[in-house]
């Protein structure tokens, strides 16, 4: 498998369900569904990575550690819904992952010097080595959010775009009139018509990866 960046892929339009993508991911030959999942999963096994405590390095390595193991597991993985969902069985993969590499880490503090062993101990101290069910779905929210707008964005101008990200990082309606030089009442339209649409991509990303 030749290795993946963390960066999305550039996939148009793909129209597949979860279960479609996930028995086709099982053929490790073919490349096009495994650009796909990578593309819809591996940020988000970097955000939860990240969320545990690990560095940036640390969990660019997670995520390329957790990739391989996938395509070497899903040939032989049965998803059945009633058992859970799949992002659930994704978070116990890093975190299995995650554990390792703090035993690793771990075994490596006695080559170090006294300087460098308290400061691999204190961040290997602050790793949370399980991620709670709470930080899980929070982070799938926040991740499946910024999917949809990434999708979404081009189909709306740029006043469009930048009343609605600037109310959204609470900026006031008079305010953001004034800077886009456009009404109150355009800023509510545009708000609206993006926080819809946004909310239609949003549970069409939930339906189709989990």
């Amino acid at each position: 498998m030749e290795n993946q960046s963390r960066q999305p892929l550039k996939v148009t339009d793909v129209q597949v369900t979860r279960e479609t993508l996930l028995v086709r991911v099982r053929h490790q030959h073919d490349e096009a569904a495994w650009q796909e999942f990578v593309y819809y999963y591996q940020g988000f096994v970097f955000n939860i990575a990240r969320r545990m405590g690990l560095n940036h390095h640390d969990a660019e390595e997670v995520v390329q550690t957790v990739m391989v193991q996938l395509w070497k597991k899903l040939p032989e993985f049965e998803y059945d819904s009633r058992k859970g969902r799949f992002r659930s069985w994704l978070c116990t993969v890093t975190a299995n992952v995650v554990k390792t590499m703090i035993q690793r880490k771990s075994r490596d503090l006695d080559r170090l010097t006294p300087g460098e062993q308290e400061e691999l101990a204190s961040y290997l101290h602050e790793i949370k080595p399980t991620p709670s069910d709470e930080l899980a779905e929070q982070e799938w929210m926040n991740y499946v959010i910024t999917l949809a707008w990434k999708k979404v964005q081009e189909e709306f101008g740029a006043n469009e775009k930048a009343a609605f990200e600037m109310v959204s990082q609470g900026m006031g309606v008079d305010e953001v009139s004034q800077r886009l030089g456009i009404t109150t009442s355009s800023v509510y339209v545009y708000k609206k018509r993006v926080t819809d649409r946004l909310k239609l991509e949003v549970a069409q990303l939930n339906e189709v990866l989990d």
